[in-house]
Protein backbone atom coordinates (compact mmCIF):
# COMPACT_ATOMS: atom_id res chain seq x y z
CA UNK A 1 0.00 0.00 0.00
CA UNK A 2 2.90 2.33 0.87
CA UNK A 3 3.97 1.81 -2.84
CA UNK A 4 0.99 2.86 -4.44
CA UNK A 5 0.38 6.35 -2.37
CA UNK A 6 2.43 8.05 -4.39
CA UNK A 7 1.10 7.38 -7.63
CA UNK A 8 -2.55 7.55 -6.06
CA UNK A 9 -1.24 11.35 -4.89
CA UNK A 10 -0.13 12.02 -8.33
CA UNK A 11 -3.19 10.99 -9.97
CA UNK A 12 -5.58 12.97 -7.97
CA UNK A 13 -3.27 16.08 -7.62
CA UNK A 14 -3.89 15.34 -11.71
CA UNK A 15 -7.54 14.81 -11.75
CA UNK A 16 -8.03 17.81 -9.12
CA UNK A 17 -8.46 20.45 -11.33
CA UNK A 18 -11.15 19.08 -13.24
CA UNK A 19 -12.49 17.14 -10.81
CA UNK A 20 -15.89 19.01 -10.70
CA UNK A 21 -16.32 18.68 -14.65
CA UNK A 22 -15.95 14.80 -14.21
CA UNK A 23 -18.35 14.44 -11.88
CA UNK A 24 -20.64 16.78 -13.83
CA UNK A 25 -20.35 14.30 -16.95
CA UNK A 26 -21.10 11.12 -14.04
CA UNK A 27 -24.00 12.75 -13.11
CA UNK A 28 -25.61 13.15 -16.52
CA UNK A 29 -24.40 9.46 -17.53
CA UNK A 30 -26.30 8.75 -14.31
CA UNK A 31 -29.20 10.63 -14.93
CA UNK A 32 -29.45 9.44 -18.54
CA UNK A 33 -28.95 5.22 -16.82
CA UNK A 34 -32.07 6.29 -15.04
CA UNK A 35 -34.43 7.62 -17.80
CA UNK A 36 -33.01 4.70 -19.87
CA UNK A 37 -33.72 2.47 -17.74
CA UNK A 38 -37.46 3.62 -16.54
CA UNK A 39 -37.91 4.25 -20.28
CA UNK A 40 -36.97 0.67 -21.06
CA UNK A 41 -39.44 -0.60 -18.00
CA UNK A 42 -42.41 1.37 -19.82
CA UNK A 43 -41.85 0.09 -23.23
CA UNK A 44 -41.27 -3.53 -21.55
CA UNK A 45 -38.29 -3.96 -23.04
CA UNK A 46 -35.54 -6.23 -20.87
CA UNK A 47 -32.64 -4.43 -19.45
CA UNK A 48 -29.56 -6.16 -20.14
CA UNK A 49 -25.61 -6.94 -18.50
CA UNK A 50 -24.70 -5.44 -21.86
CA UNK A 51 -26.53 -1.92 -21.50
CA UNK A 52 -25.48 -2.13 -18.25
CA UNK A 53 -21.68 -2.42 -19.41
CA UNK A 54 -22.19 0.59 -22.39
CA UNK A 55 -23.02 3.01 -19.18
CA UNK A 56 -19.80 1.85 -17.23
CA UNK A 57 -17.69 1.78 -20.25
CA UNK A 58 -19.29 5.06 -21.50
CA UNK A 59 -18.31 6.92 -18.08
CA UNK A 60 -14.80 5.88 -18.40
CA UNK A 61 -14.43 6.98 -21.69
CA UNK A 62 -16.17 10.20 -21.05
CA UNK A 63 -13.77 11.14 -18.24
CA UNK A 64 -10.85 9.90 -20.01
CA UNK A 65 -11.75 12.43 -23.34
CA UNK A 66 -12.12 14.70 -20.58
CA UNK A 67 -9.05 14.16 -19.20
CA UNK A 68 -7.67 14.02 -22.41
CA UNK A 69 -8.60 17.50 -23.76
CA UNK A 70 -7.42 19.55 -20.07
CA UNK A 71 -3.76 17.76 -20.63
CA UNK A 72 -3.77 18.81 -24.01
CA UNK A 73 -5.47 22.06 -23.47
CA UNK A 74 -2.60 22.52 -20.32
CA UNK A 75 0.54 21.37 -21.54
CA UNK A 76 0.44 21.60 -25.62
CA UNK A 77 -2.09 24.29 -26.74
CA UNK A 78 -3.33 26.69 -24.91
CA UNK A 79 -4.75 29.08 -26.91
CA UNK A 80 -7.81 26.44 -27.75
CA UNK A 81 -10.27 25.85 -24.85
CA UNK A 82 -10.15 21.61 -26.02
CA UNK A 83 -11.09 20.82 -22.42
CA UNK A 84 -14.52 23.66 -22.87
CA UNK A 85 -15.33 22.22 -26.29
CA UNK A 86 -15.23 18.29 -25.65
CA UNK A 87 -16.82 18.75 -22.18
CA UNK A 88 -20.00 20.65 -24.18
CA UNK A 89 -20.42 17.97 -26.48
CA UNK A 90 -20.19 15.30 -24.07
CA UNK A 91 -23.22 17.17 -22.39
CA UNK A 92 -25.03 18.30 -25.09
CA UNK A 93 -24.89 14.65 -26.34
CA UNK A 94 -26.11 13.01 -22.72
CA UNK A 95 -29.04 15.89 -22.51
CA UNK A 96 -30.41 14.91 -25.62
CA UNK A 97 -30.65 11.11 -24.36
CA UNK A 98 -32.27 12.30 -21.42
CA UNK A 99 -34.59 14.53 -23.52
CA UNK A 100 -34.91 11.33 -25.56
CA UNK A 101 -35.97 9.15 -22.57
CA UNK A 102 -38.45 11.78 -21.44
CA UNK A 103 -40.14 11.09 -24.51
CA UNK A 104 -39.91 7.67 -24.63
CA UNK A 105 -41.70 7.75 -20.83
CA UNK A 106 -44.32 10.58 -21.30
CA UNK A 107 -44.57 11.00 -25.19
CA UNK A 108 -43.49 14.46 -24.74
CA UNK A 109 -40.45 15.90 -26.84
CA UNK A 110 -39.08 18.67 -24.90
CA UNK A 111 -36.43 19.42 -27.23
CA UNK A 112 -38.33 19.69 -30.24
CA UNK A 113 -41.38 22.12 -28.00
CA UNK A 114 -37.73 24.08 -27.22
CA UNK A 115 -36.70 24.48 -30.91
CA UNK A 116 -40.57 25.34 -32.01
CA UNK A 117 -40.36 28.05 -29.27
CA UNK A 118 -37.20 29.08 -30.58
CA UNK A 119 -38.76 29.85 -34.15
CA UNK A 120 -39.89 32.90 -34.98
CA UNK A 121 -43.78 32.31 -35.06
CA UNK A 122 -43.79 30.55 -32.17
CA UNK A 123 -42.14 34.15 -29.82
CA UNK A 124 -45.20 35.69 -31.93
CA UNK A 125 -47.46 33.24 -30.12
CA UNK A 126 -45.55 33.89 -27.01
CA UNK A 127 -46.05 37.63 -27.38
CA UNK A 128 -49.56 37.37 -27.53
CA UNK A 129 -49.80 34.91 -24.96
CA UNK A 130 -47.51 37.70 -22.57
CA UNK A 131 -50.04 40.22 -23.96
CA UNK A 132 -53.00 38.03 -23.02
CA UNK A 133 -51.91 37.95 -19.38
CA UNK A 134 -50.24 41.58 -19.07
CA UNK A 135 -53.95 42.79 -19.90
CA UNK A 136 -56.04 40.27 -18.34
CA UNK A 137 -53.63 41.03 -14.93
CA UNK A 138 -54.54 44.90 -15.65
CA UNK A 139 -57.78 44.05 -16.04
CA UNK A 140 -58.02 42.43 -13.04
CA UNK A 141 -56.16 45.07 -11.10
CA UNK A 142 -59.33 47.34 -11.84
CA UNK A 143 -62.00 44.61 -10.99
CA UNK A 144 -59.98 44.70 -7.50
CA UNK A 145 -59.68 48.15 -7.21
CA UNK A 146 -63.52 48.43 -7.72
CA UNK A 147 -64.81 45.88 -5.56
CA UNK A 148 -62.43 47.89 -2.60
CA UNK A 149 -64.33 51.27 -3.67
CA UNK A 150 -67.52 49.23 -3.59
CA UNK A 151 -66.90 47.78 -0.19
CA UNK A 152 -65.37 51.45 1.46
CA UNK A 153 -68.44 52.95 -0.03
CA UNK A 154 -70.92 49.93 1.73
CA UNK A 155 -69.28 50.46 5.14
CA UNK A 156 -69.90 54.09 5.03
CA UNK A 157 -73.58 54.05 3.94
CA UNK A 158 -74.19 51.27 6.92
CA UNK A 159 -75.65 52.87 10.14
CA UNK A 160 -73.41 51.74 13.17
CA UNK A 161 -76.77 51.54 16.02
Amino acid sequence: MEKIKPYLFWVFALIAPIASIMLTIGFLIIVDFITGAYASYKKKIPITSKRIGNTVSKFFIYNLVVLSAFLLEKYIVKEIPFQRIITGFIAIAEIKSILENFNKIYGINPFKALVNLIKKKSFEGLEETINILVNDKEKHLKTQKNELEKNENSEKSIDYK
